[in-house]
């Protein structure tokens, strides 16, 4: 088929997608539906893939975190299900058999939730209280909008001071007001606010900013009744030296926590690679799930699709018949329709492609996922929508172009 052959099948077909605009609509809409839930589920995902990513990344490469293996408890109100926890004293050995080597962190980060108060005014009960040494901030990638971190004498001798995350601070105080050196209550304790952390957002729904970050010995010191567990982060001098440090943390903990040779760690070593690697892994899967289902949708457009294209070719057969009567082979009939069914199915593709982001972005906006836009996919999802399109015209062309121009003639 030459160009310009092509060319005059190209405005011819676009005639016809004029003249049948109605037509043209529903069946735009119906490729454009399976596009879209290809695209929307694609773009989610990658919304969510660029959320989680940037977490992890904030943890720092060659960063490790040292935890109790069961993580079912928590403190502030729930038991632990575990006794394997790892107690304050544990994490602190750590700390002092690893402080030449690495930089290293404590905390307590559970699930407890409290009130905080400061005069009449009151946040709902739902602010995420975390206990932090000296190193938790740098180690955690927090940042200071105002104020300043703990020291080290302050943590050890478990000051009452706190910092706050915005959404308290704002809950709390007047936007006129310096809330450096207030003070508020957590459980009926008075505290000093030492620093502001800088708004991180949200991510899935829960603030990063509703937090009250205590010393970590206060935690120790208040909520000592009941097992809190708590995790020791460990950042590597190099990065490369990762695997190395994950060694020495190993003998350090089981010499610490007694585990005999031959046992399993009674503790958990996360290092920050394997956790982004694991992490691609598992939203690999998710991709395949979703290109999977929307490759499903797509296969009920086409069935959609190749029914009024036969509808089609009933409609237009006496047209058909008058073109083979003029002289148009057959190869030239089915030609012709092919082309009008891959423009259409391009201009369904275009329309799913715009539709997919923006439900894909809406849902990634509901759990506060940044704007993603996958270009890669939608080539991909394009080249579909024309695949499919052939696929699904293919039999309705070839019915056309197997007509008797006599017998379509006489059609009514």
């Amino acid at each position: 088929m030459t160009l310009t052959v092509l060319r005059e099948q190209a405005t011819v077909a676009l005639r016809s997608i004029r003249a049948q605009w109605l037509r043209t609509l529903l069946t735009i809409t119906i490729i454009g539906m399976g596009i879209m839930a290809l695209m929307s589920m694609i773009t989610a995902t990658e919304a969510l893939r660029s959320s989680l990513l940037d977490q992890f990344i904030g943890l720092g490469a060659g960063t490790l975190q040292v935890s109790q293996k069961n993580e079912s408890g928590a403190f502030g109100g729930r038991r632990l299900t575990s006794t394997d926890a790892l107690d304050f004293d544990q994490a602190i050995s750590l700390k002092k058999a690893m402080t030449d080597i690495a930089e290293i962190s404590i905390s307590a980060r559970g699930t407890m939730m409290g009130r905080v108060s400061s005069g009449e005014n009151e946040t709902d009960p739902n602010v995420m209280v975390v206990g932090g040494d000296e190193g938790f901030l740098p180690m955690s990638s927090y940042t200071l909008s105002t104020g300043r971190n703990f020291t080290a004498d302050e943590v050890r001798r478990n000051a009452p001071l706190v910092i706050l995350g915005q959404d308290v601070v704002d809950k709390l105080f007047a936007p006129s007001e310096n809330p450096i050196d207030k003070s508020i209550r957590i459980r009926n304790r008075r505290y000093r606010i030492l620093g502001v952390l800088e708004p991180e957002g949200a991510s899935f729904g829960m603030s990063q900013d509703n937090q009250a970050i205590l010393p970590v010995s206060e935690i120790k010191a208040r909520f000592s009744g009941l097992r809190t567990s708590y995790s020791v982060q460990v950042r590597a001098p190099d990065p490369a030296a990762i695997a190395g440090l994950a060694e020495i943390v190993t003998g350090e903990m089981r010499a610490i926590r007694g585990d005999l040779p031959g046992q399993p760690d009674s503790f958990r070593i996360t290092r920050s690679d394997a956790l982004i690697e694991q992490f691609n892994e598992s939203l690999g899967s998710v991709t395949l799930a979703a290109l999977f289902l929307g490759l499903i949708t797509l296969l009920g457009s086409s069935i959609g699709l190749t029914n009024i294209m036969l509808v089609t070719v009933t409609e237009r057969t006496r047209e058909i018949g008058l073109r083979k009567a003029l002289g148009a082979s057959a190869k030239t009939i089915q030609a012709q329709f092919l082309v009008e069914v891959v423009i259409i199915g391009i201009l369904g593709g275009i329309f799913g492609v715009f539709m997919g982001i923006g439900v894909g972005n809406m849902v990634a906006g509901y759990l506060e996922a940044p704007f993603a836009l996958p270009w890669g996919w939608v080539g991909i999802a394009l080249f579909l929508s024309g695949i499919v399109s052939l696929g699904s015209g293919y039999y309705p062309a070839r019915q056309a172009a197997q007509l008797d121009p006599i017998d379509a003639l006489r059609h009514a």
